[in-house]
């Protein structure tokens, strides 16, 4: 019953090793498809990322001497009554303000 179960074992480990490889083809990989546009002239690039804006907005508690850049923690949790909004980092330090530790750019 055991040298069952132990040949059992080697012949499963055996045959888990035997994996089939990846094949990649040439074509495959493009992310960029070419669509015939009826109103144009020449083709269209679908699929392409539109690049995101960084929103460069710094906020500020009224209650405090730090500002946080928009995608941080810290800036999630201000009240909105006591946010205060500047249009970049630059102009809340010539008010005075430091940025926050657990902000990065």
């Amino acid at each position: 019953m055991i040298l069952v179960s132990v040949i059992s074992y080697n012949l499963g480990q055996i045959n888990s090793l035997k994996k089939t490889p990846i094949k990649i083809e040439q074509g495959t990989a493009n992310v960029y498809k070419t669509v015939k546009d009826s109103n144009k002239t020449g083709p269209k690039q679908t699929n392409k990322p539109e690049p995101q804006k960084l929103d460069t907005r710094v906020v500020a508690s009224k209650n405090s001497d730090k500002y946080h850049y928009s995608w941080c923690s810290g800036a999630k949790r201000i009240k909105p009554e006591n946010q205060i909004w500047f249009a970049s980092a630059g102009e809340a330090e010539a008010k005075g303000l430091v940025l926050a530790g657990n902000c990065v750019k």
